[in-house]
Protein backbone atom coordinates (compact mmCIF):
# COMPACT_ATOMS: atom_id res chain seq x y z
CA UNK A 1 0.00 0.00 0.00
CA UNK A 2 1.40 3.66 -0.27
CA UNK A 3 3.11 5.17 2.58
CA UNK A 4 5.40 8.35 2.70
CA UNK A 5 8.14 9.68 5.50
CA UNK A 6 6.70 10.90 8.44
CA UNK A 7 7.32 14.38 9.71
CA UNK A 8 9.31 14.15 13.20
CA UNK A 9 7.25 15.53 16.22
CA UNK A 10 9.02 17.32 18.71
CA UNK A 11 8.45 16.53 22.26
CA UNK A 12 7.24 19.66 24.02
CA UNK A 13 3.67 20.17 25.04
CA UNK A 14 2.01 22.79 22.90
CA UNK A 15 -1.05 24.58 24.08
CA UNK A 16 -3.77 22.73 21.69
CA UNK A 17 -7.12 24.66 21.29
CA UNK A 18 -10.38 22.72 22.13
CA UNK A 19 -11.10 19.69 23.87
CA UNK A 20 -7.84 19.15 25.49
CA UNK A 21 -7.41 22.84 27.29
CA UNK A 22 -8.98 21.58 30.51
CA UNK A 23 -6.20 19.48 31.30
CA UNK A 24 -4.03 22.22 32.34
CA UNK A 25 -6.54 23.31 34.87
CA UNK A 26 -6.69 19.95 36.65
CA UNK A 27 -5.43 20.43 40.35
CA UNK A 28 -5.63 17.21 42.89
CA UNK A 29 -3.59 14.31 42.98
CA UNK A 30 -0.10 14.29 41.40
CA UNK A 31 2.52 11.72 41.18
CA UNK A 32 6.40 13.20 40.04
CA UNK A 33 4.26 16.69 39.32
CA UNK A 34 2.18 14.48 36.47
CA UNK A 35 -1.51 15.37 36.90
CA UNK A 36 -4.54 12.43 37.63
CA UNK A 37 -5.63 12.73 34.02
CA UNK A 38 -8.38 9.97 34.80
CA UNK A 39 -10.24 12.92 36.45
CA UNK A 40 -11.47 13.91 33.02
CA UNK A 41 -11.70 10.83 31.75
CA UNK A 42 -15.74 9.07 30.57
CA UNK A 43 -15.48 5.43 33.22
CA UNK A 44 -17.33 2.08 32.12
CA UNK A 45 -17.59 -1.19 32.83
CA UNK A 46 -18.89 -4.52 32.19
CA UNK A 47 -22.06 -4.40 34.63
CA UNK A 48 -22.83 -2.74 37.60
CA UNK A 49 -24.02 -4.12 40.80
CA UNK A 50 -25.74 -2.30 43.16
CA UNK A 51 -24.62 1.61 43.35
CA UNK A 52 -21.16 0.75 42.39
CA UNK A 53 -20.48 2.82 39.18
CA UNK A 54 -18.19 3.19 37.23
CA UNK A 55 -17.64 6.81 37.56
CA UNK A 56 -17.48 6.72 41.02
CA UNK A 57 -13.33 5.54 40.56
CA UNK A 58 -12.45 8.37 38.69
CA UNK A 59 -14.19 10.38 41.51
CA UNK A 60 -11.19 11.89 42.96
CA UNK A 61 -12.13 9.92 46.49
CA UNK A 62 -9.86 7.36 47.49
CA UNK A 63 -12.35 6.18 50.24
CA UNK A 64 -12.03 2.48 50.17
CA UNK A 65 -15.56 1.59 51.93
CA UNK A 66 -17.94 0.38 49.71
CA UNK A 67 -20.99 1.85 51.16
CA UNK A 68 -19.92 5.10 51.45
CA UNK A 69 -20.65 5.01 47.65
CA UNK A 70 -17.17 6.08 46.18
CA UNK A 71 -15.96 2.57 44.52
CA UNK A 72 -16.78 1.19 41.44
CA UNK A 73 -18.47 -2.45 41.53
CA UNK A 74 -19.68 -4.98 38.80
CA UNK A 75 -21.59 -7.76 39.26
CA UNK A 76 -19.76 -11.56 39.81
CA UNK A 77 -18.72 -13.45 37.08
CA UNK A 78 -15.48 -14.14 34.84
CA UNK A 79 -14.12 -11.89 32.58
CA UNK A 80 -15.10 -8.63 34.24
CA UNK A 81 -13.74 -4.93 33.30
CA UNK A 82 -13.41 -1.42 33.82
CA UNK A 83 -12.94 0.97 31.19
CA UNK A 84 -11.68 4.85 31.08
CA UNK A 85 -11.90 6.69 28.30
CA UNK A 86 -9.20 9.48 28.39
CA UNK A 87 -9.94 13.34 26.81
CA UNK A 88 -6.96 12.36 24.63
CA UNK A 89 -4.36 10.42 23.89
CA UNK A 90 -1.54 10.65 26.67
CA UNK A 91 1.96 8.88 27.67
CA UNK A 92 1.27 7.39 30.79
CA UNK A 93 4.06 7.30 33.41
CA UNK A 94 1.77 5.47 36.15
CA UNK A 95 -0.84 4.11 37.40
CA UNK A 96 -2.66 4.18 40.74
CA UNK A 97 -5.44 1.79 42.01
CA UNK A 98 -7.14 1.87 45.52
CA UNK A 99 -8.36 -1.35 46.38
CA UNK A 100 -11.38 -2.15 48.77
CA UNK A 101 -11.10 -1.96 52.37
CA UNK A 102 -13.26 -5.81 52.22
CA UNK A 103 -12.61 -8.83 49.98
CA UNK A 104 -9.45 -7.60 49.01
CA UNK A 105 -7.93 -11.06 47.35
CA UNK A 106 -10.59 -10.24 44.56
CA UNK A 107 -8.62 -7.70 42.35
CA UNK A 108 -5.95 -10.27 42.36
CA UNK A 109 -4.64 -11.55 38.53
CA UNK A 110 -6.27 -8.03 37.30
CA UNK A 111 -4.67 -7.03 34.20
CA UNK A 112 -4.11 -3.35 33.42
CA UNK A 113 -4.25 -2.57 29.39
CA UNK A 114 -3.15 0.68 27.72
CA UNK A 115 -4.03 1.36 23.96
CA UNK A 116 -6.30 3.07 21.26
CA UNK A 117 -8.39 -0.08 19.99
CA UNK A 118 -11.71 0.08 20.83
CA UNK A 119 -12.44 -3.37 19.90
CA UNK A 120 -13.74 -6.05 22.41
CA UNK A 121 -14.64 -2.64 24.93
CA UNK A 122 -10.68 -1.79 24.79
CA UNK A 123 -9.71 -5.28 26.50
CA UNK A 124 -7.42 -6.20 23.06
CA UNK A 125 -5.12 -3.51 24.35
CA UNK A 126 -1.46 -4.04 25.16
CA UNK A 127 -0.76 -4.83 29.50
CA UNK A 128 1.06 -2.46 31.13
CA UNK A 129 1.06 -4.66 34.23
CA UNK A 130 -0.42 -7.69 36.08
CA UNK A 131 -2.01 -7.03 39.34
CA UNK A 132 -0.72 -9.86 41.63
CA UNK A 133 -2.56 -7.67 45.10
CA UNK A 134 -3.02 -4.74 46.88
CA UNK A 135 -3.16 -4.25 50.54
CA UNK A 136 -6.74 -4.32 52.01
CA UNK A 137 -7.68 -0.26 51.35
CA UNK A 138 -4.48 -0.22 49.93
CA UNK A 139 -3.28 1.88 47.02
CA UNK A 140 -0.86 0.36 44.65
CA UNK A 141 1.34 2.14 41.86
CA UNK A 142 2.17 0.61 38.62
CA UNK A 143 4.96 1.76 36.01
CA UNK A 144 3.47 1.77 32.30
CA UNK A 145 6.80 3.39 31.24
CA UNK A 146 5.15 6.19 29.01
CA UNK A 147 2.58 3.62 27.07
CA UNK A 148 1.06 5.85 24.59
CA UNK A 149 -3.22 5.28 24.47
CA UNK A 150 -5.96 6.72 25.85
CA UNK A 151 -8.23 3.92 26.81
CA UNK A 152 -6.87 2.61 30.37
CA UNK A 153 -8.91 -0.36 31.09
CA UNK A 154 -8.69 -3.14 34.44
CA UNK A 155 -9.41 -6.40 33.08
CA UNK A 156 -10.34 -9.31 35.67
CA UNK A 157 -10.15 -12.84 34.16
CA UNK A 158 -10.64 -14.13 37.73
CA UNK A 159 -14.62 -15.26 37.95
CA UNK A 160 -14.88 -12.65 40.78
CA UNK A 161 -17.03 -9.00 40.86
CA UNK A 162 -14.12 -6.28 39.99
CA UNK A 163 -14.19 -3.57 42.72
CA UNK A 164 -11.93 -0.57 42.80
CA UNK A 165 -12.18 2.66 44.85
CA UNK A 166 -10.05 5.02 42.52
CA UNK A 167 -8.28 4.45 39.42
CA UNK A 168 -5.76 7.50 38.83
CA UNK A 169 -3.66 7.78 35.63
CA UNK A 170 -1.19 9.84 35.90
CA UNK A 171 1.00 11.29 32.74
CA UNK A 172 1.09 13.59 29.92
CA UNK A 173 -0.71 14.78 26.59
CA UNK A 174 1.51 12.89 24.06
CA UNK A 175 1.37 16.27 22.38
CA UNK A 176 0.54 16.85 18.79
CA UNK A 177 1.49 19.48 16.32
CA UNK A 178 -0.34 23.08 17.00
CA UNK A 179 -3.93 23.23 15.26
CA UNK A 180 -6.92 25.38 14.75
CA UNK A 181 -9.84 23.52 17.13
CA UNK A 182 -13.58 24.31 16.43
CA UNK A 183 -16.84 22.71 16.31
CA UNK A 184 -18.62 21.35 12.90
CA UNK A 185 -22.22 20.29 12.91
CA UNK A 186 -21.84 19.22 16.90
CA UNK A 187 -18.15 17.68 16.10
CA UNK A 188 -15.19 18.62 17.30
CA UNK A 189 -12.18 19.15 14.81
CA UNK A 190 -8.75 20.12 14.48
CA UNK A 191 -7.07 21.78 11.51
CA UNK A 192 -3.35 20.47 11.72
CA UNK A 193 -0.91 23.39 10.80
CA UNK A 194 1.40 20.25 10.24
CA UNK A 195 1.55 18.88 6.70
CA UNK A 196 1.93 15.62 5.93
CA UNK A 197 0.77 12.99 2.92
CA UNK A 198 -2.55 11.50 2.93
CA UNK A 199 -1.69 7.94 4.72
CA UNK A 200 0.44 9.94 7.25
CA UNK A 201 -2.15 12.45 7.78
CA UNK A 202 -4.79 9.54 8.44
CA UNK A 203 -2.58 7.79 10.81
CA UNK A 204 -1.51 10.91 12.52
CA UNK A 205 -5.63 11.81 13.44
CA UNK A 206 -6.01 7.82 14.49
CA UNK A 207 -2.68 8.44 17.05
CA UNK A 208 -3.87 11.18 18.70
CA UNK A 209 -7.23 12.41 18.03
CA UNK A 210 -9.86 9.85 16.01
CA UNK A 211 -9.72 9.90 12.32
CA UNK A 212 -9.62 11.94 9.18
CA UNK A 213 -12.52 14.29 8.73
CA UNK A 214 -15.96 13.32 7.01
CA UNK A 215 -17.89 15.70 5.47
CA UNK A 216 -21.45 13.99 6.16
CA UNK A 217 -23.84 16.30 4.40
CA UNK A 218 -24.37 20.03 3.55
CA UNK A 219 -24.36 21.36 6.88
CA UNK A 220 -21.14 19.74 7.57
CA UNK A 221 -19.76 21.18 3.72
CA UNK A 222 -21.13 24.89 4.80
CA UNK A 223 -19.81 24.38 8.46
CA UNK A 224 -16.66 23.49 7.03
CA UNK A 225 -16.14 25.92 4.25
CA UNK A 226 -16.52 28.95 7.42
CA UNK A 227 -13.91 26.76 9.52
CA UNK A 228 -11.04 26.59 6.70
CA UNK A 229 -11.81 31.02 5.91
CA UNK A 230 -11.17 31.61 9.92
CA UNK A 231 -8.32 29.45 10.35
CA UNK A 232 -5.65 31.03 12.13
CA UNK A 233 -2.77 29.94 10.30
CA UNK A 234 -2.31 30.00 6.60
CA UNK A 235 -3.47 26.62 4.61
CA UNK A 236 -1.80 24.55 1.63
CA UNK A 237 -4.48 25.04 -1.13
CA UNK A 238 -6.44 21.66 -0.79
CA UNK A 239 -6.64 20.41 2.78
CA UNK A 240 -6.42 16.16 3.19
CA UNK A 241 -9.95 14.90 4.21
CA UNK A 242 -11.13 11.35 4.89
CA UNK A 243 -11.90 10.68 1.67
CA UNK A 244 -10.55 7.51 -0.30
CA UNK A 245 -11.40 5.77 -3.04
CA UNK A 246 -11.37 1.99 -3.77
CA UNK A 247 -8.02 1.51 -5.99
CA UNK A 248 -9.23 -0.41 -9.05
CA UNK A 249 -12.62 0.83 -8.79
CA UNK A 250 -14.52 4.32 -8.93
CA UNK A 251 -15.99 4.25 -5.13
CA UNK A 252 -15.42 6.90 -2.99
CA UNK A 253 -15.72 6.26 0.85
CA UNK A 254 -14.83 7.58 4.02
CA UNK A 255 -12.29 6.41 6.33
CA UNK A 256 -14.18 7.34 9.71
CA UNK A 257 -17.06 4.79 8.20
CA UNK A 258 -19.62 6.69 7.82
CA UNK A 259 -21.73 6.32 4.22
CA UNK A 260 -20.96 8.48 1.43
CA UNK A 261 -24.25 9.35 0.41
CA UNK A 262 -23.45 13.54 -0.09
CA UNK A 263 -20.66 14.59 -2.22
CA UNK A 264 -19.68 17.91 -3.91
CA UNK A 265 -16.74 16.93 -6.66
CA UNK A 266 -16.65 19.85 -9.17
CA UNK A 267 -17.05 17.46 -11.88
CA UNK A 268 -16.89 13.30 -12.26
CA UNK A 269 -13.39 12.52 -13.83
CA UNK A 270 -12.73 8.87 -15.21
CA UNK A 271 -11.60 7.09 -11.70
CA UNK A 272 -8.84 5.52 -13.78
CA UNK A 273 -6.71 8.69 -13.99
CA UNK A 274 -7.56 10.07 -10.65
CA UNK A 275 -5.38 9.46 -7.30
CA UNK A 276 -7.22 7.58 -4.71
CA UNK A 277 -7.11 10.47 -2.13
CA UNK A 278 -8.91 13.08 -1.49
CA UNK A 279 -9.55 16.66 -0.37
CA UNK A 280 -11.45 20.26 0.28
CA UNK A 281 -10.28 23.30 -1.17
CA UNK A 282 -9.52 26.08 0.59
CA UNK A 283 -11.12 28.83 -1.23
CA UNK A 284 -13.16 30.06 -3.53
CA UNK A 285 -15.71 27.01 -4.70
CA UNK A 286 -14.51 24.45 -1.77
CA UNK A 287 -15.15 21.84 -4.31
CA UNK A 288 -13.84 18.39 -3.28
CA UNK A 289 -10.58 17.10 -5.47
CA UNK A 290 -8.51 14.06 -5.98
CA UNK A 291 -4.86 14.50 -5.05
CA UNK A 292 -1.63 12.55 -5.63
CA UNK A 293 -1.48 10.89 -1.81
CA UNK A 294 2.36 12.10 -1.44
CA UNK A 295 2.02 15.87 -1.34
CA UNK A 296 2.36 17.07 1.76
CA UNK A 297 -1.24 19.38 3.10
CA UNK A 298 -2.80 20.19 5.64
CA UNK A 299 -5.48 18.17 7.46
CA UNK A 300 -8.43 17.85 9.19
CA UNK A 301 -8.90 15.59 12.15
CA UNK A 302 -11.91 14.13 13.86
CA UNK A 303 -11.57 14.59 17.71
CA UNK A 304 -14.30 12.94 19.02
CA UNK A 305 -14.31 9.55 19.51
CA UNK A 306 -17.63 7.87 17.22
CA UNK A 307 -18.57 4.47 19.05
CA UNK A 308 -21.88 3.78 16.18
CA UNK A 309 -19.29 3.29 13.63
CA UNK A 310 -16.44 1.14 12.17
CA UNK A 311 -13.13 3.20 10.89
CA UNK A 312 -12.08 1.17 7.86
CA UNK A 313 -8.44 -0.11 8.12
CA UNK A 314 -5.56 0.78 6.60
CA UNK A 315 -2.26 -0.74 6.05
CA UNK A 316 1.09 0.98 5.04
CA UNK A 317 4.22 -0.26 4.03
CA UNK A 318 5.89 2.73 5.79
CA UNK A 319 4.52 1.72 8.93
CA UNK A 320 5.00 -1.30 11.60
CA UNK A 321 2.00 -3.18 12.48
CA UNK A 322 1.38 -3.83 15.91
Amino acid sequence: MDGCQMSLLTSHLFHVKGIFFQIWLLSGFTVNGLVDVALTGTATQSSTFGYGYASNAIDGNTDSYYYDGSCSHTNPGVGNWWSVLLPGVYRIDTISITNRNEFPSRINGAEILIGKNLENNGNNNPICAVISSIPTGGTSSFNCSGMIGRLVNVFLPANNPLTMCEVQVFGVLAAPFPSFGTVVSGRNVAVVQMQLCWSDALFYCRDFYWDLFSVRGEQDQQELEEVLGATSFPLTRLVWLGLRRYLLAGTWFWMPGEPANYTNWETNVVWQITSPCGGIETKNSFYWRDHPCSDSLNFICLTDVQRDVDCVEFFSSTRPQT
